[in-house]
């Protein structure tokens, strides 16, 4: 798919952005949004984790964007402030009470095992994108 008719299929499904930006994720220059990020994976049919350059997720960041979920919508989803979720998320650190975890699990596909790794990963999160290869 060319980079225009990128900007077109996301226009479709009612993101605008403009070819410059297109180029500038190709090229690694520049990251797109969430909301871009999920749109692009659906118009190029693909994985979000595959855009993001990963192979499987690693962090609690990963694991969401990888089931395409904002920040305030899992949040929302397992009934947690949506400030206590992005905490967890930049700490590294789970924090939920057991019915939000079950409900995290559920929504993000993940086992107790994996959580627990996604938590304590050292250092900073990895940033929302990588490099986007446009198809």
């Amino acid at each position: 798919m060319s980079p225009q008719q990128i900007v077109e299929q996301l226009k479709a499904i009612g993101v605008r952005v403009d070819i410059s930006q297109v180029h500038a994720w190709e090229f690694g220059e520049n990251s797109p949004t969430e909301q871009e990020l999920f749109a692009l994976a659906d118009v190029l049919w693909c994985r979000t984790a595959d855009l993001m350059g990963i192979g499987e997720p690693r962090t609690l960041t990963e694991h969401r964007l990888a089931r395409q979920f904002t920040t305030a919508r899992l949040a929302g989803s397992i009934a947690m402030d949506t400030a206590q979720y992005e905490r967890a998320e930049q700490q590294n650190v789970w924090t939920g009470d057991a019915q939000q975890t079950a409900a995290l699990l559920r929504l993000l596909n993940l086992t107790p095992l994996q959580l627990t790794k996604a938590t304590e990963q050292s250092g900073a999160p990895e940033p929302v994108s990588r490099r986007v290869h446009a198809r």
